[in-house]
């Protein structure tokens, strides 16, 4: 199967009933602020027939800030009810996963919650500069956590981690076993 690329009004797009994403306010304004700034870098993808396959929270986030014409990928030939649920689906969801570890040793924390990122992704429990939770005049402190698949890699990872503090005057780790 092939894509073309076309040009369409907002308006001629219908929203796909059965689309199972929703976006909470938070999430919209992110994509919007991404729309305002780099404008839709990723088109639509419709039937034949203007129904929204993928992209149906770009199309209500630029509804809203007053496009009216959007780029949308359209198919060289019809798809089945099935075939479009199937890659409805499969956009929203094949999406991969981030590697958490590229993600702190290339990027700040706030930039990243910027972007879109929560603490609780981050497997931050406070923000840089902030005191940990229930610290009495410790500020600056923070905590990461880090789930291991095993005992054997925690202890790998346990001569590791000593060796970086050691770099860190003061700093101090605990394990905590569930």
């Amino acid at each position: 199967m092939k894509w073309r690329l076309e040009t369409r009004k907002l308006s001629d797009l219908k929203p796909n009933p059965k689309n199972p994403r929703k976006m909470s306010k938070k999430d919209a304004d992110h994509l919007e602020k991404s729309i305002e700034k780099f404008g839709l870098c990723e088109p639509i993808v419709i039937t034949q027939e203007g129904l929204i396959i993928g992209g149906h929270q770009r199309v209500k986030t630029m509804e809203k800030m007053g496009h009216e014409e959007t780029e949308v990928y359209v198919p060289d030939e019809p798809l089945s009810p099935e075939e479009t649920d199937e890659l409805n689906i499969r956009l929203n969801k094949n999406n991969g996963s981030f590697d958490f570890d590229l993600l702190a040793n290339n990027w700040d924390p706030l930039d990243l919650m910027d972007w879109g990122f929560s603490v609780e992704e981050l497997h931050l429990d406070c923000l840089p500069g902030e005191e940990e939770p229930g610290a009495k005049g410790a500020a600056g402190k923070c905590a990461m956590n880090i789930k291991f698949a095993n005992s054997e890699d925690l202890q790998e990872a346990e001569s590791k981690i000593s060796l970086i503090l050691d770099t860190f005057q003061g700093a101090t780790y605990k394990i905590k076993v569930k």
